[in-house]
């Protein structure tokens, strides 16, 4: 039986042709020709914006290596001196340290035991030590505290010792007076003149190193024992 073939079925062909989509006329009226290009409004750029690539996110690491950088420049050694000022003053564990120095039960200050103290600070002081006054030298209060005259006050400044200025200690003097304690030749920073003044009125520049606690410590000897 002979086969016979389907016939093919003519379908209509769809032209499908692409549409520019930046060439539809979406105006509502027509009827109006085109503006020439030369006729559009020119565009404004918004000149806030910045060029340039855009800052990659910062992680949580960095911003700890930031906040630990900004701590690190504004930290200054006088904050530790500021937090030991501040603990309460063990009486016990100081006189136990002064019988240390002294090497007695005896800790009044007597000329003996100013001349061991003497000895022992000459064993641990760090020189050069760089002093100041701890508070107004006794020939300086009728000036900041009484009527003295500034102008004869900035003149004497010249000649005499200040509290105010820096001090260089090079060595120890085997002097020591009763009621002045140990007395310590100095040497002024600004122009060189040296003096002679006593320990317990001078306190150490650098306030975080073992010499300002020697003479703390001398200090505090001195004026209450």
């Amino acid at each position: 039986m002979p086969k016979f073939n389907k016939p093919k079925l003519n379908q209509p062909k769809v032209n499908q042709s692409k549409v520019n989509k930046s060439k539809v006329d979406d105006r509502p009226d027509q009827s109006k020709s085109l503006p020439s290009q030369s006729e559009l409004p020119p565009v404004q750029l918004d000149e806030t914006i910045v060029a340039g690539r855009r800052p990659k996110p910062v992680n949580d690491f960095q911003h700890l290596l930031e906040e630990l950088s900004e701590l690190r420049s504004g930290f200054h050694p006088e904050m530790l001196a500021h937090i030991d000022k501040n603990l309460p003053f063990n009486t016990k564990q100081f006189e136990t340290k002064l019988s240390k120095i002294l090497g007695s039960k005896n800790i009044d200050c007597t000329l003996k035991n100013s001349l061991k103290y003497l000895d022992y600070l000459k064993e641990n002081i760090q020189l050069p030590c760089h002093v100041t006054g701890i508070e107004e030298f006794e020939w300086e209060e009728e000036y900041t505290m009484g009527s003295g005259s500034k102008k004869e006050y900035a003149r004497l400044k010249k000649t005499q010792p200040s509290y105010t200025d820096r001090f260089t200690i090079n060595w120890l003097d085997d002097f020591v007076i009763q009621e002045e304690g140990i007395f310590v030749e100095v040497q002024r920073v600004g122009d060189s003149q040296k003096f002679m003044l006593p320990l317990f009125e001078l306190e150490s520049v650098d306030v975080i190193s073992r010499n300002n606690q020697l003479l703390d410590d001398y200090a505090v000897w001195f004026l209450n024992y």
